[in-house]
């Protein structure tokens, strides 16, 4: 995803970010009041070690193993023509309704255009766990792209020296498309073994999907606000945010998820 997350903020508008003040001026309530986390999507799908149990001890194994063409692919979905869930939580925001509906359409068509771009189905809750945990775990670790000036590894070097070291090794940190289809793969094979994936509606797994993506487009809104703005807190807020969505995913700590060419390894 690389630079196309900061080109396209532009290109939907960085509009996007001021309106979303009432969002973003305490996020971590919003999703408090949103009841992000009682919902289906992470109730028994992920945050109860299925990850673990599929990426430690069978990682040989699953770099080999290819899906069965003939059993169902229980994460893709058929798509509604409109989103449905920024309508649903646009009337809980307490803000202007239209406009926190416009705001959260912004972040579900952020998602699908990036899915187009990396050549990801949209329409497949797979992704949706991909692309939260990978842009997470890049705003986390700061290594989304940004201009040198703005850039937080950058700003803590001492000196010009170390300003080029730090921003190659943030290059070498970040998650490659190559790493994103291995995880890809992976939520693939978990969520076609999970019973509650099994029988959720369309609808359902479109919502599910739409959530993730909001859920990482409202922190992804703080923390180029707080870029933005030089506003170092409103930026660690996001990290921490970033940081509480993965630890909540994945049942594990931040400091045991791990991206490399086999996938998350946590």
């Amino acid at each position: 995803m690389k630079k196309y997350l900061f080109t396209l903020l532009f290109s939907l508008g960085f509009s996007v970010i001021p309106a979303a003040a009432q969002i973003m001026s305490n996020p971590a309530q919003w999703y408090i009041n949103n009841q992000i986390y009682s919902t289906r999507v992470f109730n028994g799908v992920v945050a109860n070690s299925m990850l673990r149990k599929s990426t430690n001890g069978n990682r040989r194994q699953n770099q080999t193993k290819s899906p069965d063409k003939t059993t169902t692919d229980y994460s893709v979905f058929k798509a509604a023509p409109n989103n449905s869930l920024p309508k649903q939580l646009s009337g809980k925001s307490g803000g202007s309704r239209a406009e926190t509906e416009q705001i959260l359409n912004s972040f579900v068509n952020l998602y699908k255009q990036t899915a187009q771009k990396d050549g990801f189905p949209a329409d497949d809750l797979a992704y949706a766990f991909e692309y939260f945990v990978v842009n997470n775990y890049q705003i986390y670790h700061d290594l989304i792209d940004l201009p040198a000036d703005k850039d937080p590894r950058a700003k803590r070097a001492k000196d010009g020296f170390e300003r080029i070291r730090l921003l190659n090794e943030k290059k070498l940190k970040q998650v490659s498309i190559n790493q994103e289809r291995a995880i890809y793969r992976q939520f693939k094979e978990m969520l076609a073994a999970n019973a509650d994936i099994q029988k959720m509606t369309d609808l359902q797994k479109q919502e599910a999907s739409e959530l993730l993506a909001i859920m990482f487009g409202v922190n992804f809104a703080g923390y180029m606000k707080g870029i933005n703005d030089g506003d170092e807190q409103l930026t660690e807020q996001a990290r921490q945010l970033a940081k509480e969505g993965l630890e909540k995913l994945l049942g594990v700590s931040i400091s045991q998820v791990k991206i490399t060419n086999n996938g998350l390894e946590l």
